[in-house]
């Protein structure tokens, strides 16, 4: 009279990164990182050597790392937490780099300028 007991067999569902939206805001960002590096509109302007390019490579290299992190099969692997954190301190590094040089050579500038004139 006694019943065996049933045995459910559990579905494995494999994740394959992070979900559509997160990729396509991914592929979003590293296409308006790619813009901004080409536009004239910056944090620190172009023309300022290595400073002006700064601000552009931040941005591209951590919209790269944010889309191989979306991307990558594996959500809870190391390298994911690793990219997730180092993203956002690139991010914070890059403005803060970025609007430092940037206003010292054009305080730097002025002063040149307000001195010669």
């Amino acid at each position: 009279m006694d019943k065996e007991p049933e045995i459910v067999e559990a579905e494995v569902v494999e994740t394959n990164g992070a979900s559509d939206f997160k990729k396509g805001l991914a592929v979003f960002f590293v296409i308006m990182s790619m813009l901004y590096a080409v536009s004239p509109i910056d944090l620190a302007p172009d023309t300022i050597p290595v400073v002006g390019w700064l601000d552009d490579l931040g941005f591209l290299v951590t919209a790269t790392m944010n889309a191989v992190q979306q991307f990558a099969k594996n959500q809870d692997s190391a390298m994911v937490k690793v990219l997730k954190y180092t993203k956002w301190l690139l991010v914070v590094a890059t403005i803060i780099a970025a609007l430092l040089l940037g206003g010292l050579l054009v305080s730097l500038g002025l002063l040149i300028a307000y001195a010669v004139g």
